[in-house]
């Protein structure tokens, strides 16, 4: 008698349950079999066990609802960014060199993504950045995303058929320590954290430069080379050129790398792109979690 009471109460539950959650398309829920009326102790025993062992496995069905969150509607066009930088009291965008084109993303607008349900990867930064640089036309945008767990990815642009890249890094500046003061063994590790551990070596500084910007704003412009090492077992010679800027507590800026090959037909933009790069720390921008 009790579980002809309950039996619909499960099924609904389970069925109001499958329809308000987005179920990841590599895994599929059981499947409960519709019911479009029913009277109290009529309900099919088959049908009522179903949704009962359906409701019982929902908490272990990956569920996710991922959005860009305050990246969803940034402007993409020299115009529009320049327009919304200069709302933000923030100076526009300089002019943009042919090839080329802007790239405006928020990060550290949510804390970040745990990795295994307890570790978190700190930031080196403290608050929200406001991010900017030129990259090359027709690259593929990575943007940051939000879900339940927290903000996870990084901006960069990439060109993956040829090797290319350009990545925003984020390090701690030393205590004590000014921009100006900073090292080319404190450069090596800055190029490091956007590379993977096991498949690169040998990175070398081959130039600082200390300069001012036409709006003010201090950068350091360096110049690298490194080795990839392919899972094929030969090496790659890469060669590319990132800027650094300070942020409040942290040294950030954008690394552009590409095989030595590659390097003296995209050097140009590499640089303009370098110099392009800047971190405003802002406000959390408000957006809706949807």
């Amino acid at each position: 008698l009790e579980f002809q009471m309950f039996a619909p109460l499960l099924l609904l539950a389970a069925t109001g349950l499958c329809s308000a959650v987005r179920v990841s398309p590599t895994r599929t829920p059981p499947s409960v079999a519709a019911v479009t009326s029913f009277t109290p102790g009529t309900l099919p025993r088959r049908a009522a066990l179903s949704a009962a062992a359906t409701l019982a496995l929902l908490p272990a069905l990956e569920v996710r609802a991922e959005v860009k969150g305050a990246n969803q509607g940034m402007p993409r066009s020299e115009r529009d960014i320049s327009a919304f930088l200069l709302g933000q009291g923030l100076p526009p965008l300089p002019s943009v060199p042919s090839g080329l084109s802007p790239l405006i993303q928020y990060i550290g607008t949510e804390k970040p993504a745990n990795i295994d349900g307890m570790k978190v990867k700190e930031r080196a930064f403290s608050s929200t950045l406001l991010v900017r640089f030129f990259y090359p036309s027709g690259w593929l945008v990575e943007t940051p995303t939000i879900t339940e767990n927290g903000e996870a990815g990084k901006i960069a642009a990439n060109n993956y058929q040829k090797g290319d890249s350009a990545d925003f890094v984020a390090v701690k500046l030393p205590e004590g320590k000014k921009l100006e003061e900073l090292n080319k063994e404190y450069y090596k590790a800055f190029l490091s954290t956007q590379m993977t551990n096991d498949v690169y070596e040998d990175i070398k500084v081959k130039k600082l430069k200390q300069t001012v910007a036409a709006d003010g704003t201090p950068l350091v412009l360096i110049d690298f080379t490194y080795t990839l090492l392919t899972r094929a077992g030969f090496s790659v010679d890469r060669k590319g050129v990132a800027s650094a800027m300070l942020v409040n507590d942290s040294v950030c800026g954008v690394v552009l790398a590409t095989t030595e090959l590659r390097f003296k037909e995209l050097e140009l933009n590499f640089r303009q792109c370098a110099e392009s790069f800047r971190a405003y720390a802002v406000k959390k921008p408000a957006f809706l979690f949807s």
